[in-house]
């Protein structure tokens, strides 16, 4: 009988690593379960990391371990019309991915129809430079984000090109942008500009950037929201009153509004940086002030107060902080009930109230100093 010749085993090697490689192997974790949705060892990490070390891909991963500064830096370089490196791309579509997929628990809660279309333009303008007749694997990957098609799906997904892609993805915007057709939001595909970026090859970079830069806008809010969502702190410079420069003065800042309608007032208070707090005062012998407290918040219950239809009955509105609906009141009256998830205050609105508050924030947001405020924290939060 003859013996089966024994299989050689690949050799088992234990390396010590640096805090900094160690570092570099966890954000490539990060990156590799975002794109499969699968975790990975540290092992498998350090197996990609040696098989496909481009440059920019070591870029993309050094960029990663300081998010904030790397996203900063972006900002500085857009801001001063500088082109971006293929790698810096990457991180904002990366962060994009996030966003899209971060506070998607409500409907009212995902980012808007307008972003995704955007998002998916951006994809598609990139996709034609990177991709011009030949098809890859990767085309079949990118349609499984996106709505069915029947011609793609009865191919073999090895037969499914880039006519396909081009096909879908156009077709997708189209319905993204049409009113008329508000149907569940493919939050998935944004994905696809990240896996894009990341492994397709870019001869050609600043044609990258021509065909980005006009997206820019979009890809920055939704970017900014995912970096919300993951650190959760505002993508901001470091203020000058922590650089302990004793002979550094802050400039002043003009006052924010006080407005008064149907016997409520809403003040704004300044607080650090750009930021400010909203504070309601209820009308009544008691007086009580209801503060709404941080971008994230006043941006969802701006939102609120716009998009609670009043003239359905029992019409919900359902954010990630606040929950309200159209209801009767004990008085045949119709009215708003109002809900804040985060500490369980509630209140009946009677439907005038509810107008004069929606008011208030109507006539604080077209105040100049209010605008010009509140624009400087949307680059710093994003779309939330």
């Amino acid at each position: 009988m003859v013996e089966k010749e024994a299989i050689p085993q690949q050799p088992v090697i234990s390396i010590r690593i640096s805090e900094a490689l160690r570092l570099r192997l966890e954000t490539l974790k990060k990156i590799m379960f975002l794109k499969s949705g699968q975790t990975v060892s540290t092992s498998e990490a350090a197996k990609q990391l040696l098989e496909s070390a481009r440059d920019d891909r070591l870029e993309l991963v050094d960029l990663l371990t300081e998010p904030t500064k790397s996203l900063l830096r972006i900002r500085g370089k857009t801001d001063s019309g500088l082109s971006l490196s293929q790698s810096e791309w990457t991180l904002v579509a990366h962060y994009c991915a996030l966003g899209a997929e971060s506070f998607t628990n409500t409907a009212q809660g995902q980012i808007s129809y307008e972003s995704l279309a955007e998002i998916l333009e951006a994809f598609l303008a990139a996709y034609v430079i990177a991709r011009k007749s030949k098809n890859s694997r990767l085309d079949f990957v990118y349609l499984m984000t996106l709505p069915g098609d029947k011609q793609a799906e009865a191919k073999d997904a090895n037969d499914v090109g880039n006519e396909d892609v081009r096909r879908v993805v156009t077709r997708t915007i189209q319905m993204l942008k049409n009113p008329a057709q508000k149907r569940r939001k493919p939050i998935l595909a944004v994905r696809n500009l990240y896996r894009l970026l990341d492994e397709e090859k870019f001869s050609n970079i600043e044609k990258l950037n021509d065909a980005l830069w006009k997206h820019w806008t979009a890809l920055w809010k939704v970017c900014a929201r995912g970096h919300y969502s993951a650190h959760r702190k505002p993508l901001r410079e470091k203020a000058p009153a922590e650089t302990n420069d004793e002979d550094f003065e802050l400039a002043v800042q003009p006052a924010l509004p006080s407005l008064e309608e149907g016997g409520y007032r809403l003040d704004l208070v300044r607080e650090e940086g750009n930021e400010f707090s909203p504070r309601l005062q209820f009308p009544g012998t008691l007086s009580p002030c209801y503060p709404v407290c941080g971008y994230p918040r006043i941006a969802e219950f701006r939102r609120m107060l716009e998009e609670l239809d009043l003239e359905r009955d029992l019409y919900q509105w359902q954010g990630y902080y606040f929950y309200a609906h159209t209801a009767i009141l004990d008085n045949e009256e119709r009215g708003v009930f109002f809900f804040a998830r985060e500490n369980g205050i509630t209140f009946r609105f009677p439907m005038g109230h509810w107008q004069s508050i929606r008011n208030l924030f109507r006539r604080a947001w077209q105040e100049p100093e209010v605008i010009r405020t509140w624009e400087a924290q949307v680059l710093e939060y994003g779309e939330l």
